[in-house]
């Protein structure tokens, strides 16, 4: 008989998609293996007992089990739901915009407690009222390039410029916090 593999870990949902008709594909950003891509299982059934737990930007100690592909949840238990963030739109566009920069520029599953704390910070700060949130951005891309090794962008060069060329494209949140600025 086969043992099934699984592990605990604390992590911050980047983005969910659905899968299916009823699963949900979650990037996890986790404190104990970087970013990991995880399935959730009838997820959108309406007596699942995952609903409602699974949340973009929510905070969470997460029960997986190994597979050959995609890592399967099996169970989660919420930390912190980042209420105020999830009613703030200027906080949304900023988390939206934090989660895409982390989703694009780390490529692998690899553990880093500098980024874990970089990313659960910045989580901790748009959970607040704040009218710094431009400052904010500028310090969390100049330490999010400083961790994956870019150290700091020249200033002749546009940080936004330099992160787009990284990730080989456009950055599509950058267009909601455009839309702010107006």
């Amino acid at each position: 008989m086969q043992r099934i593999s699984v592990y605990k870990t604390e992590g911050i949902i980047l983005a969910t998609a659905d899968l299916g008709e009823l699963d949900r594909l979650l990037t996890i950003y986790t404190r104990g293996y970087g970013k990991i891509l995880a399935r959730a299982i009838s997820a959108r059934k309406k007596e699942s007992k995952l609903k409602g737990l699974l949340e973009s930007f929510s905070r969470a100690n997460f029960l997986l089990a190994k597979s050959k592909t995609i890592d399967i949840v099996t169970d989660v238990e919420t930390i912190e739901g980042y209420r105020y963030l999830h009613g703030n739109l200027e906080s949304l566009a900023y988390a939206f915009y934090f989660a895409e920069l982390v989703d694009k520029l780390v490529i692998g599953q690899e553990r880093d407690e500098n980024l874990w704390r970089l990313i659960a910070r910045a989580f901790e700060v748009l959970n607040q009222k704040r009218t710094d949130l431009p400052k904010i951005k500028e310090l969390f891309e100049q330490k999010l390039l400083e961790f994956l090794g870019y150290g700091q962008v020249s200033k002749n060069k546009k940080t936004l410029d330099f992160i787009q060329g990284l990730a080989g494209g456009e950055i599509m949140a950058k267009r909601f916090l455009e839309r702010l600025d107006r």
